[in-house]
C-alpha cells in the first residue's frame, strides 16, 4: 500500500498513524486485544489478592486475640501463685483477695494482684519511623533547558526510590525544574501516573519531592541539601515535619524548599546565575534529600473509624524494691582521669612546632598499653620511656594527639569531633564561599593528622573512621 507523504504542518501523532499499512494496523489491533485480555486477568488476580489480604488481616486479629487471652491467663496464674506464696509464708492477706472469684477477675484486664505490685503503662510514638538519604546528581546542567525543550517538558525527575522498605507506597521521586515551571512528572520518561496525582498547574518550584499517590496517611520529616564548595552539602530551606492526612482518593504529597516562596530558584538564584555559582561543579549539580517517615498502617474510614498510632506497653513490677538505676558514667569518668590528670603515671609531651610551647598530657600507662601496642612497647621494661615515664611526640600536632588520647580513653568518635572543633579559623575571608572552602580544607587537614597518629600508634578503629570521613571530601578536583 502507498505511504502518504509527510507534511511539516501535520501533527506527529497523525503522521505516525498514517504510515501504518492495513496489515500493520490489524497486528496492532490484535496486540491491543491481547493486552486487554491480560489486563482483565490481572484485574481478577488483584481482586483475589485483596481478598487474601483481608483474610490475613482477619487471621492476624484472631492471633492477637489469642495472645491477649494467653497473657491474661498468665497474669492470673502469677497472681494466684503470689497469693499462695504469701499464705505459705504467713504474710497478711485480705479475705477478699483470697476468695476472689473468676467472674471478679475477668471484670478487669489486670486481675487482683498483691498490693506490692506496681503497674506502669507506656505509650510510644514514632517507633516505626524509617529514614533514607537520597542523592541525585544532574550532569550537563548547562544543556538542561535546551534538552527539556526538545523533550517538550519543563522538568527532569529522578528514578523512584523507597523510604520505608515495609510499605510499598513509601516511594518518592525528586523533580528539578530549572525555571520553576511545571512539575508534571507524567511527561517525563522516568515516571508514570503514580507521581502525577496533584495540581501540577498551581504547584510550581525549582526542586520538589513527590510521594507516590496513596490514600493512607503518613507523617514525613524532610530536609533538602545542595552540594557546594568542597563537596560539602548545605541545607536549603528549613527542616519541615508534615502531617499528610488520610484521603478518600489516592493523591500525591508534594513538598519543596521554594514551592511556597515567591522567590524561586536554588537559594533564590535564577537558572543563569545558578550556572555561574558555587553550586555547579564541572557542569553538574547535586541535590540530597533526607527523609524520615512514619507511615500509617490503617485508614480511619475503615472498620472503627479511627486509628491508634501509639504503641502501648504494660509492665508490672514489685514496688517494694523499686530503685532507679543511674546511667553509666564510665566514659565520663575515664575522660576526667585524662583531663584532670588524676593518678597519672606517665607524661606525653607534644613538641610539633619549635616556636610554640610544648603541650603536656598527664596519662595512665595501664590504659595506654591496653589500647595501643605501640604505647605498650614504649612503656615496657628496657625502654627509656619506661624509666623516665615521659613520651615525647614530635611528628604529630598537639590537637591530633589530644584527639587520639580522648579516643583511647572513651572509644567515642563524638569525643574526637569535639576535640577537632576546638580549633578555630582566625583568618579573614572575603565572602561566605571562601570561608566554607577554608573550613573544608581545615577539616581535611585535621582528619589527615588524626589518621597519621592512629596509624603510628596502631589504633585501627580510629584509623578506619578517619578514612571514612575523608572519603566524604573526595572530589574530581
Amino acid at each position: 500500500e502507498n505511504i502518504p507523504s509527510l507534511s511539516r504542518d501535520s501533527h506527529p501523532a497523525q503522521e505516525t498513524r498514517a504510515m501504518f499499512s492495513a496489515t500493520q494496523l490489524r497486528e496492532k489491533i490484535r496486540e491491543e486485544a491481547n493486552t486487554l485480555e491480560r489486563l482483565h486477568h490481572e484485574l481478577e488476580e488483584s481482586y483475589r489478592e485483596v481478598e487474601e489480604a483481608k483474610e490475613r488481616r482477619r487471621l492476624r486479629g484472631e492471633w492477637q486475640d489469642a495472645q491477649d487471652e494467653n497473657a491474661a491467663l498468665r497474669l492470673r496464674v502469677g497472681t494466684r501463685r503470689s497469693l499462695r506464696c504469701a499464705i505459705d509464708e504467713d504474710e497478711p492477706y485480705s479475705d477478699e483477695e483470697a476468695c476472689a472469684t473468676d467472674e471478679e477477675e475477668d471484670a478487669s484486664p489486670v486481675y487482683r494482684m498483691k498490693q506490692t505490685l506496681a503497674r506502669k503503662e507506656t505509650i510510644a510514638y514514632g517507633t516505626g519511623v524509617a529514614k533514607r538519604e537520597y542523592t541525585w546528581e544532574i550532569q550537563g546542567v548547562s544543556w538542561l533547558t535546551h534538552s527539556l525543550e526538545q523533550e517538550r517538558r519543563q522538568c527532569s525527575s529522578s528514578e523512584p526510590f523507597q523510604v520505608d522498605p515495609t510499605d510499598c507506597t513509601s516511594k518518592y521521586v525528586l523533580v528539578f525544574s530549572p525555571n520553576a515551571e511545571s512539575l508534571d512528572v507524567c511527561k517525563t520518561y522516568a515516571s508514570n501516573d503514580s507521581f502525577s496525582a496533584f495540581d501540577a498547574c498551581n504547584t510550581k518550584g525549582t526542586l520538589a519531592l513527590i510521594r507516590k499517590a496513596d490514600h493512607f496517611g503518613t507523617n514525613v520529616d524532610v530536609r533538602f541539601f545542595v552540594q557546594g564548595a568542597g563537596r560539602v552539602f548545605k541545607q536549603w530551606g528549613d527542616r519541615r515535619r508534615v502531617v499528610v492526612p488520610a484521603r478518600a482518593q489516592s493523591q500525591c504529597f508534594v513538598i519543596g524548599p521554594d514551592l511556597d516562596s515567591n522567590t524561586k530558584g536554588v537559594f533564590g538564584l535564577p537558572f543563569e546565575a545558578l550556572l555561574r555559582s558555587e553550586w555547579v561543579h564541572d557542569d553538574a549539580i547535586a541535590f540530597k534529600v533526607v527523609i524520615e517517615e512514619d507511615t500509617m498502617r490503617a485508614h480511619p474510614d475503615h472498620e472503627s473509624g479511627h486509628i491508634d498510632v501509639g504503641r502501648k506497653t504494660l509492665t508490672v513490677e514489685d514496688g517494694r524494691d523499686a530503685v532507679e538505676v543511674p546511667h553509666s558514667r564510665i566514659t565520663a569518668d575515664l575522660l576526667s582521669m585524662l583531663t584532670d590528670g588524676c593518678h597519672s603515671d606517665v607524661t606525653i609531651t607534644a613538641i610539633f612546632d619549635e616556636a610554640a610551647d610544648p603541650v603536656h598530657f598527664a596519662a595512665h600507662a595501664g590504659i595506654l598499653s591496653k589500647r595501643s601496642p605501640v604505647f605498650a612497647a614504649a612503656l615496657s621494661h628496657g625502654m627509656r620511656e619506661s624509666e623516665t615515664r615521659t613520651i615525647t611526640v614530635r611528628d604529630h600536632p598537639p590537637l591530633a594527639l589530644k584527639a587520639l588520647l580522648h579516643f583511647l580513653y572513651t572509644d567515642d568518635f563524638e569525643q574526637v569531633q569535639a576535640v577537632l572543633a576546638e580549633e578555630r579559623d582566625t583568618s579573614a575571608h572575603d565572602d561566605r564561599s571562601s570561608a566554607e572552602e577554608a573550613a573544608a580544607g581545615r577539616r581535611v587537614a585535621q582528619l589527615q593528622a588524626v589518621l597519621a597518629a592512629a596509624h603510628k600508634y596502631q589504633v585501627p578503629r580510629l584509623l578506619r573512621w578517619c578514612e571514612a570521613q575523608l572519603c566524604e571530601h573526595l572530589s574530581s578536583e
